[in-house]
């Protein structure tokens, strides 16, 4: 993860004006992934102390949280609150012990609350002479414009999947099967967090049996099938399976080759679903699955999106 993160543009820039002496006084770290972003976080934070790889002893006491003059809110696995941001005010009164810089790390800034975030909003603003704010965020909807406003954002696009395949690989090395990896970095969406608990939790195969099942009801047997799923915690993994399907249906309808496929292991079931669907209804299905993966991601009621997406690429079928 760690190799992918200083490939980003975010972390060039970061780099960049640490090395010109020109570093912003809050930095926004916006990331989709939020098994990762601590993570993120960490690596990123190594830069304002010229640690990433320069200073060992440095690098171990961050990633560690427990290098003095870098400090992380909240705890692992917590929420900001206002009592955390009571105390990273007195903090940002003390010295640093080794340096002239101080650093507070605060992640995942989009699950605290209003109140938590306007205690901050001076301190963001004009923050004590060498006191720097990292701040992580998963989505930046829930922030305050405010926030923004005095934040410098550092936004990580998602991976592709050869980014994200390649990352499953160096994290697993040879526990799981190259196919498995393979479908869980494209059915994740360039998030690799949700890559690994896809892995580690082995759900990408019921995903992939649901996907089907939804591309090969007919129109009288699809409210039955989709019944059938429900109201899925994997909402956007499953649309990204579908998505994965009716591209590789796609790519066989147009008599590509075989290795360009992404569920290659699938091929069988690929070709059925090739042959139940049109050229126009298979280029089609993207269009209609980035429009229903919004509004799932606006909290659309699931079961009805689904089914109505899937129904108008079958009216495309026609």
């Amino acid at each position: 993860m760690n190799e992918l993160l200083q490939k980003t543009r975010a972390f060039r820039l970061l780099k960049t004006e640490y090395e010109e002496n020109r570093l912003s006084h809050a930095y926004l770290l916006l990331l989709e992934d939020t098994r990762n972003l601590r993570f993120a976080l960490k690596t990123f934070a190594k830069v304002l102390f010229s640690s990433d790889g320069q200073n060992e002893r440095i690098a171990r006491l961050i990633d560690a949280e427990s290098f003095s003059d870098c400090l992380f809110f909240p705890q692992a696995g917590k929420k900001l609150t206002v009592e955390d941001a009571e105390k990273i005010k007195e903090e940002c009164t003390l010295k640093p012990l080794e340096g002239d810089k101080k650093v507070f790390v605060l992640g995942d800034f989009a699950e605290a609350n209003v109140q938590t975030q306007n205690k901050l909003l001076k301190l963001l603003e004009e923050p004590p002479q060498g006191v720097y704010f990292l701040l992580g965020a998963t989505s930046v909807y829930p922030l305050l414009s405010t926030v923004l406003s005095r934040t410098k954002r550092l936004d990580i696009q998602p991976f592709n999947v050869e980014e994200t395949d390649a990352c499953l690989e160096r994290i697993y090395g040879e526990k799981y099967e190259k196919n498995s990896l393979l479908l869980c970095a494209a059915a994740a969406n360039g998030n690799v967090g949700k890559a690994q608990s896809m892995l580690e939790g082995g759900y990408y195969k019921t995903l992939l049996s649901s996907a089907f099942s939804l591309c090969l009801a007919d129109s009288s047997s699809l409210p039955l099938v989709v019944k059938q799923i429900g109201e899925s915690k994997h909402a956007k993994e499953l649309l990204s399976s579908l998505r994965l399907i009716f591209r590789d249906a796609l790519l066989i309808k147009t008599g590509q080759k075989e290795k360009n496929l992404l569920l290659s292991t699938e091929k069988e079931t690929l070709k059925k679903v090739a042959s139940r669907y049109t050229l126009p209804a298979l280029f089609y299905a993207q269009e209609a699955l980035s429009n229903a993966e919004r509004e799932v991601a606006f909290n659309a009621v699931f079961p009805q999106c689904i089914e109505l997406c899937l129904a108008k690429i079958q009216s495309k079928n026609k």
